[in-house]
């Protein structure tokens, strides 16, 4: 299985594993595809998809693979669409989930998945703009918290979490890179996220984890070569070639600091002129200001919408100096597509129309890449630290389940009748998953007590 993220991690040695790590890795899945992706004959994926489902681990699932389905993961609840059941197999949702925690400068989202990639719970909170770690972190717990408790889940439900931060993050140890974009989180190292989270993590940029989230799920999706612009605060580039994401020794993709004048304005990073002083919304907004004052990202999308004259203007040289510095990036990576994410891309046609212009007119005629729009909108990046997390983990499910009948039960005074249970004995916990039609599934963890009648 061609590797999206690389890692140091040992890979799958058994059949049985390939699958496993294929399901959690890519979602929903068909025989067909799990038989090329371990390399095995069809008959052998067939007894050992058997006995998955034997054993409760994976589940029929109605939906298309990944490849052959609409943007996005599905949202718990989704219906399968009419057909042939059983197109493809998932692991079962039931065995946990996984966080993907976006740390921005004034603002955190959390997104929650299960384990078929359905989306089961968000939650979001303002932070201070020049927040630090600590501050940043504890808002995560508490939002990943609540997440999982909207979800019915407990914390052990919890396998992993992908975290995404707005800056330079460097490979082995993975730690934030010390530097002035992010001046409250020096240092501070995955191993000391995963202890403040109570969780393992993987982390990366949010250029990165954007371009990641929009190659699983959405306008990447299919297309090995591309290059994922961020166009916000910051400008960055997530680089995909030949279906792997390049990260480099830490820093890989940092387009908004390419120096246009070494002469020019002093960058947050510490060097004069780069890229991000002159394009990115910062600067558009102090450009605009001795004519509409202070504004606001959403003052700033409102006078492009009535194509205030200034405004237009404004975003397009940004948009076009931009693109001069993307198309060296296609000269040297020949991608198939630049797809453009991030605020500015709410600007649709404003942003992509001068990107376009710029880009065709500096890359080779038979080396110009098709340039679209994100299809994930705020929730690429997010979507992308889930998808870091299931590529970098190394959790499978170990056991089958131990039991699975009817059950009466006792919920808050209140006797039920269950229409399925399962008590499953995992490599990380046993818990008990319960069914009820009017309130959905309830989750017991080895710490809780179940009466049966």
């Amino acid at each position: 299985m061609q590797p999206r993220v690389r890692t140091d991690r040992p890979g799958p040695r058994t059949t049985r594993d390939l699958v496993l790590t294929a399901l959690r890795a890519r979602g929903p899945l068909s025989r067909a595809d799990l038989a090329r992706y371990a390399g095995v004959a069809p008959s052998t994926i067939s007894g050992v998809v058997q006995d998955l489902l034997g054993a409760g681990l994976v589940v029929a699932s109605g939906h298309k693979p990944a490849h052959q389905s609409s943007h996005g993961p599905s949202h718990r609840g989704d219906t399968a669409p009419p057909g042939r059941p059983g197109l493809s197999v998932t692991l079962n949702p039931r065995l946990g989930a996984v966080a993907g925690i976006e740390f921005c400068f004034d603002e955190l989202r959390v997104l929650l998945c299960d384990l078929a990639h359905n989306v089961i719970g968000t939650a979001k909170c303002e932070l201070p703009r020049a927040h630090g770690s600590d501050t940043a972190l504890a808002a995560a717990g508490r939002l990943v918290g609540e997440a999982l408790a909207a979800a019915g889940l407990s914390r052990d439900a919890l396998i992993g979490a992908g975290v995404s931060v707005p800056g330079p993050v460097s490979r082995h140890p993975d730690a934030v890179t010390p530097s002035a974009i992010l001046p409250g989180w020096h240092g501070v190292t995955a191993a000391e996220i995963a202890v403040a989270l109570g969780v393992a993590v993987s982390i990366d940029n949010d250029s990165n984890l954007a371009a990641l989230g929009e190659h699983v799920w959405g306008a990447g999706r299919g297309c090995d070569d591309s290059v994922t612009l961020k166009f916000h605060y910051g400008i960055g580039c997530g680089l995909f070639v030949n279906g792997t994401l390049v990260r480099g020794s830490g820093g890989a993709g940092e387009i908004g600091h390419i120096a246009v004048d070494e002469r020019g304005p002093l960058c947050r990073c510490g060097k004069r002129g780069c890229l991000e002083t002159y394009a990115s919304i910062s600067a558009i907004m102090e450009a605009l200001r001795p004519q509409h004052g202070e504004l606001t990202l959403a003052q700033l999308m409102r006078l492009l919408a009535v194509r205030d004259p200034g405004a237009v203007r404004v975003v397009g040289d940004a948009a076009e100096l931009v693109g001069l510095h993307l198309a060296a990036v296609c000269n040297l990576l020949a991608p198939r597509r630049v797809i453009v994410t991030g605020p500015m891309a709410q600007a649709g046609e404003l942003v992509l129309e001068p990107i376009g212009t710029a880009v065709r007119r500096r890359v080779a005629p038979n080396a110009v890449p098709e340039i679209v729009l994100g299809a994930l909108g705020k929730r690429n990046t997010a979507l992308g630290a889930i998808a870091l997390a299931l590529d970098e983990t190394d959790w499978l499910p170990q056991k089958r389940p131990l039991r699975s009948h009817p059950l009466s039960i006792r919920l808050n005074g209140h006797q039920r009748t269950t229409e399925t249970i399962e008590l499953h004995n995992t490599n990380t916990l046993c818990y008990v998953v319960v069914y009820f039609s009017r309130f959905g599934y309830r989750w017991w963890s080895d710490h809780d007590m179940v009466t049966s009648g």
